[in-house]
Order: structure tokens, then C-alpha cells, then sequence
């Protein structure tokens, strides 16, 4: 799903394809992708970038990545799924306390660090997924040798700011935003992942002109044969004859774990359910007391973290899916269940309504306690529907497949691309390329 948006203070002109031109030869392309985040780190932004990375390596394409590494050294490594991927990981520290698993790449050095990869790989595009120090530094090395940027807009201020003191968050949403759009005000072109980043991205500030192009998903991997093991059930101690809610994600505050938490404790008075919330975080333990004091230890079942092939089981055995994120740009998680053939229930905020249509392939609630309770137990009179809205869900989602998505993204780059460097800049073409 792609939308241009019409800007004159574009740096240059985007070159259109004509419906019905033949396609020439695919160019394959030297591809630099940026990120403060990418797995290990288990997380929505870390997810959509590895899966860019690699359907662009499948392609054909050459893909360098530079990302923060776990450590305080620098290390090159290859993409384990796409041997031919060289990721740089630039030394960094982590975000503690703050952030338990986030690091911060360090300033000191990363210029000259960039140069030489730049100088080495001559990439055609650089495609950057934030703003903070590894995007914006990429950024300036492009903006040096004339080479286009796009920036995918994973960032949403309200996703971080709880993890500030008090006292300082309503002057730390302001300041994150403002750098966020003085960064990206200064991209070729921005992807954003929904109509609602679109949206909240004009709102904030941003000049620059907008795609909409989904983070995209694989459509394949929800699908494995066969019955769930019992050993699956065994082990995460979820009950085979219950239906059973799922929420994937982190057990955090801005997931809103504890809203889940609480329908399900009202939801459960009227009907035997379970609620199978999947995942770690750093309020894992305030809620499991919660969960306790509402004497729901038997309806609300914890995994921590699950591996993907046993996380792909538990999306099969479960009935409906929670989508209660209060601040979610697409959904991967939702995308997630929506590719695995599960109804969903969704927040009524934000983008979750771009991927569920009330009574069809599930319902959007208020984002309150006895909203969500009242859907749940609307779900559950609906069992006959189960399937149906399944069905529709999988429908939904095929628009996301990521060889959709990788056109749309090969297209943008193409045209970027063509439409020239900016003046005056020094070209890597001109050194020997």
C-alpha cells in the first residue's frame, strides 16, 4: 500500500514509472541500511529491519548494515540468515537504567568509522530506520559523497518517554519530536508504515515527502502442518481445552499489559478463558503481582521469552489475538496473528484500525478495561465466527507480503536514484567506482 504525497520543496523530482512500460533488466543495487536497533534485540523496529535486509539480499541486491554492537568494540559479522550480508556493529554503551536492553552508539569516532565504509562499499541508497546517532551519522555521510536517503519512521515519542522521570517527560516528548523531524526534514523521501505515522509525521512538523509502504510479513512461516505438540501445551502450561486470548509483544506499560491483565480478570467471572501473554519486559514483575492480586494465575499465563519455532505453535493453538499497544505505528505483532489466521481484537488508536474492520476479521475496542472485557465476551459468543474471521484476517494481510513490500521499496529507491545527488557534492563515482 503506497501514498505519494505531493510536496513542492521536493529535493528534486520523483521519476514516475508509466503503467504498462516494459520493465528492463532489474539493477541491482548497493543498498546501506542503518539502525540504532537490530536483533538480537527483540522488537518491532529490530524485526522489520532484519526482514528488509534479507528479502533485499534474496533479491539479489548488495546489503551492508550498521548497526550499535553489544559491546564497547566494533565487530563486522555476517547476517547468519543472509550469509552475504556484512553488518558493522559500532562499539556502544547501554541505555541502563532507562532501557534494559537498548544501547547508544557512541559519537566519538563514528565519522571517520562511516567513511571508510562508504569509501569501500559505494553504495547507491542509504536507507536509514531512525534518527538517533548510527541514522543521523549515515545521513551526513551520504549527504557528503551525493548519495539519496530514505528514512523508515519507526519512532514514536510516546513509545519511549515513560521511561524518563516525571517530572522531565512532557519536555522529553517535545525535544525527542523536534529532533526526530529536524533529522528526517533533511531525507530524499520518508517511509512511513501506515496512514496514521503519515498522519501524526505531517502533524509533528515533516516537510519531506511521504510513502506509505508497510513494514511488510511473512506469509509463509505462520502456516506449519500438523497438530501443536502436547509438549508445547506441557511446557508454557497453557490448558488445550480452554479458548485461549494471545498478546505478543513486550510487558510493558505503553503495551498496555495491565489493561489485558484486567479484562481478562472480568471477562473470566462470565466465561472459563485464558490469556497467554508472550514476551519479557521490565515491568514483567509489577504484573505478575497484579495478575496474582486479581487471582488470575490460572487464566493468565505467562511464557517469557518463547523460541520462534515454539512462538509459531502457540499463534496456531490460540483463539483470538489482543492488540492493545497505545502508541502503535503499524502492529507487527497483530500482523503476526493476522498472517497466522487468528481474529483479532485491536485498540481503537493510532494504526491498529488500518489492519482490523470492525466485525469482520475481529473488533476494535475503547482502549479501557471494560471495553476490552465487553469484546472479550463478545468474542467468545461469536466462537462460530472464529473461522470465518480467520479467513478474513489472512485476506487482509496479503496487501503486507513481503515480496509486495520489496517492490514498492526497490521502486522508491529506484526512483531516488534517478532523480540525482544533490549539487555540489562529492561523488563516489568520481572515486573510482
Amino acid at each position: 500500500m503506497v501514498q505519494k504525497t505531493k510536496n513542492r520543496n521536493v529535493r528534486g523530482r520523483l521519476k514516475q514509472t508509466k503503467p504498462g512500460t516494459k520493465r528492463t533488466r532489474k539493477r541491482r543495487l548497493k543498498v546501506l541500511i542503518a539502525n540504532e536497533t537490530y536483533p538480537p534485540h527483540v522488537n518491532g523496529a529490530a524485526v522489520a529491519t532484519r526482514r528488509l535486509v534479507q528479502g533485499l539480499s534474496q533479491r539479489g541486491h548488495q546489503v551492508r548494515v550498521v548497526v550499535p554492537n553489544n559491546s564497547y568494540r566494533d565487530e563486522e559479522q555476517y547476517e547468519p540468515s543472509s550469509p552475504g550480508v556484512k553488518i558493522h556493529r559500532i562499539k556502544s554503551i547501554p541505555a541502563k537504567p532507562f532501557h534494559q536492553e537498548f544501547r547508544l552508539t557512541l559519537w566519538a569516532g563514528i565519522d571517520s568509522k562511516l567513511n571508510r565504509i562508504f569509501r569501500q562499499f559505494k553504495p547507491d541508497i542509504v536507507h536509514i530506520q531512525n534518527q538517533l546517532v548510527t541514522g543521523h551519522s549515515c545521513l551526513k555521510q551520504a549527504r557528503k559523497f551525493g548519495v539519496p536517503v530514505v528514512g523508515t519512521n519507526h519512532f514514536m515519542a510516546e513509545n519511549l518517554v515513560h521511561y524518563f522521570p516525571k517530572p522531565l517527560r512532557h519536555a522529553s516528548l517535545a525535544l525527542m519530536w523536534k529532533h526526530c523531524i529536524r533529522i528526517y526534514n533533511r531525507l530524499d523521501c520518508v517511509i512511513a508504515p501506515s496512514y496514521a505515522c503519515m498522519k501524526l509525521l505531517r502533524e509533528e512538523g515533516l516537510k519531506t515527502p511521504i510513502e506509505v509502504i508497510s513494514n511488510g510479513i511473512d506469509l509463509e512461516r505462520r502456516h506449519s502442518e500438523g497438530p501443536v505438540p502436547e509438549e508445547i501445551y506441557t511446557k508454557y502450561g497453557i490448558a488445550p481445552d480452554v479458548p485461549a486470548f494471545l498478546s505478543v509483544g513486550r510487558i510493558e506499560k505503553d503495551k498496555r499489559t495491565d489493561l489485558i491483565i484486567r479484562a481478562t480478570a472480568a471477562a473470566a467471572r462470565s466465561s472459563k478463558i485464558q490469556t497467554i501473554l508472550v514476551g519479557k519486559g521490565r515491568d514483567e514483575v509489577e504484573f505478575r503481582k497484579l495478575a496474582s492480586r486479581l487471582k488470575t494465575d490460572r487464566t493468565i499465563v505467562f511464557t517469557g521469552y518463547v523460541p520462534e519455532k515454539d512462538l509459531d505453535y502457540i499463534y496456531k493453538l490460540s483463539d483470538v489475538y489482543i492488540g492493545a499497544g497505545a502508541a502503535e505505528l503499524q502492529g507487527l505483532a497483530v500482523m503476526e496473528a493476522m498472517a497466522a489466521g487468528i481474529p483479532v481484537l485491536a485498540a481503537n488508536s493510532v494504526a491498529l484500525p488500518e489492519l482490523v474492520e470492525n466485525g469482520v476479521n475481529g473488533f476494535l475496542f475503547n482502549p479501557t478495561v471494560k471495553g476490552l472485557a465487553d469484546k472479550m465476551r463478545l468474542m467468545i459468543e461469536s466462537r462460530n465466527r472464529w473461522k470465518k474471521m480467520g479467513k478474513s484476517s489472512l485476506a487482509k494481510i496479503r496487501s503486507h507480503e513481503m515480496p509486495v513490500i520489496l517492490e514498492q521499496v526497490e521502486k522508491l529507491y529506484l526512483r531516488l536514484i534517478a532523480a540525482g545527488k544533490p549539487a555540489g557534492r562529492t561523488s563516489l563515482r568520481r572515486e573510482g567506482r
